[in-house]
């Protein structure tokens, strides 16, 4: 077990087959954590991509869930929704590849793989150290997401569009996110 992993320092077990009920458990509330947050949504005059929860949501479950566990969740939440459970924002569902905000569900993945990959080392417990993992998961992020968004809108300033218009929310997320990690960490190393 990875003692770096700040969901292995809260949720405890010690039998190896509480262990798997405990992932099974984890990656579903994760999904079910990823959809509602998905329903937190502002829409901008500017974008036909509304300014959702996703992103904190998917980051922050890397961040506390790991490599494994974080990349499981997003697969899993990905499945959900392209076998027509609602999970999507405005509870849509079905192939969310074949849309103009596809590329960002494709970048949730390798955003939330990367989050995991930093907090298996232990990112999570400095915020020197989570400011870059943040950026990082951000900006491949946006590279799936506007090379998608660049394909259905060939015309368009996608940087204009579907990029400047998201700065100021996923800044006030990173902060959220900055935030709340290490002084989580203080907190359980104090129990």
């Amino acid at each position: 077990m990875n003692q770096n992993l700040l969901i292995n320092n809260i949720v405890t077990v010690k039998n190896k087959h509480y262990a798997i009920a405990k992932n099974i458990l984890l990656v579903l509330s994760g999904t079910i954590f990823i959809a509602l947050m998905a329903q937190v949504k502002i829409f901008l005059p500017s974008t036909v991509i509304p300014v959702t929860g996703q992103t904190f949501a998917v980051m922050l479950i890397g961040l506390t869930y790991g490599k494994k566990l974080g990349t499981s969740t997003l697969i899993s939440y990905i499945t959900a929704g392209s076998l027509g459970l609602p999970v999507f924002a405005n509870f849509k569902s079905g192939f969310p590849f074949f849309s103009p905000s596809g590329g960002f569900v494709i970048g949730f993945l390798f955003a939330a793989f990367i989050c995991g990959y930093f907090a298996d080392k232990g990112a999570t417990k400095s915020y020197a150290k989570l400011i870059p993992v943040l950026l990082l998961a951000h900006f491949v992020l946006y590279f799936f997401g506007l090379l998608q968004f660049r394909l259905f809108f060939p015309g368009v300033n996608v940087f204009e569009k579907a990029f400047i218009p998201f700065i100021p929310g996923d800044i006030i997320k990173m902060v959220l996110m900055i935030g709340i990690l290490p002084t989580v960490w203080k907190f359980v190393k104090e129990q």
